[in-house]
């Protein structure tokens, strides 16, 4: 997929666009380098790298040069494959970089993270601030080692970003009860609430929401063995997606995973 158009009218149409050989091999050996050289803090599987202004402010008064250099060369990288421009495409609006990390998934037989929802408040019973529907990101995953099923890969529920987005605009206008919806399990029973039914079936439509149900039910049975929604890369491509819908990681089976992700936010 070489048009970037098309890639963006993908993720709007369906959630998520994948692109292989997107980096080129210049770009992957470094970011490979500087992923391999920043170990996340104990506990985590992940680091930050700074990219607003006040953060490299700090970094060059405390002299940290190293990580302003890196800082600096992954906000060239975004811009030299037009991130930016592809999130304006998709969001129909104007978007910002928010945030760079990295993750470095050592080898193991645990999932990096089962079926979710990443707006859903991490699954809080009470929530006292909802988040406005058009608050969220548009996510640029980039793999710097194969990823493939049952290991590493993303897998994702084709139009569940849809789904979401109807029950969050629901809940921020106060005209659904909030409920956690944050597992797949939850995200199941919460849409299946009849007044949240409905309202979502009028914003979407009931034959999208019911293919939708089917689906989730289908990982629900089958969660040991379904496949199907995963998103199998070589090194140097990525995923593109609209972080509200259902997604996964799974567990790294063969290898470590090292990967380089852009958010993007509308302004």
């Amino acid at each position: 997929m070489n048009n970037f158009r098309e890639l963006a009218k993908q993720v709007k149409d369906f959630g998520l666009a994948k692109k292989e050989n997107w980096l080129d091999l210049e770009d992957q050996e470094k970011i490979s380098k500087i992923i391999s050289s920043i170990k996340p803090k104990k506990g985590s599987k992940k680091s930050w790298l700074s990219v607003s202004l006040s953060s490299h402010l700090i970094k060059l008064i405390k002299l940290d040069i190293k990580n302003l250099s890196r800082s600096f060369y992954l906000l060239n990288v975004a811009k030299k494959y037009k991130l930016q421009e592809i999130a304006n495409d998709i969001f129909n609006h104007r978007s910002k970089l928010i945030g760079i990390d990295f993750y470095y998934n050592v080898k193991s037989t645990d999932p990096v993270l089962d079926w979710h929802c990443d707006t859903a408040y991490s699954g809080q019973l009470n929530v006292k601030n909802f988040i406005h529907p058009e608050d969220y990101s548009i996510k640029f995953f980039f793999y710097l080692t194969n990823v493939s099923s049952d290991n590493g890969c993303l897998s994702y529920i084709p139009n569940s970003n849809r789904v979401t987005h109807a029950l969050k605009k629901g809940i921020y206008e106060k005209k659904l009860e909030y409920t956690p919806y944050w597992s797949l399990e939850d995200y199941k029973k919460t849409i299946l609430i009849n007044k949240n039914f409905n309202y979502i079936k009028d914003l979407i439509g009931e034959n999208l929401l019911n293919e939708f149900i089917k689906k989730v039910s289908f990982i629900l049975e089958n969660k040991k063995k379904t496949r199907i929604y995963d998103n199998e890369i070589k090194k140097g491509g990525a995923v593109v997606f609209d972080e509200t819908g259902i997604h996964r990681g799974s567990k790294t089976s063969l290898n470590d995973r090292m990967a380089l992700r852009f958010f993007y936010k509308k302004i």
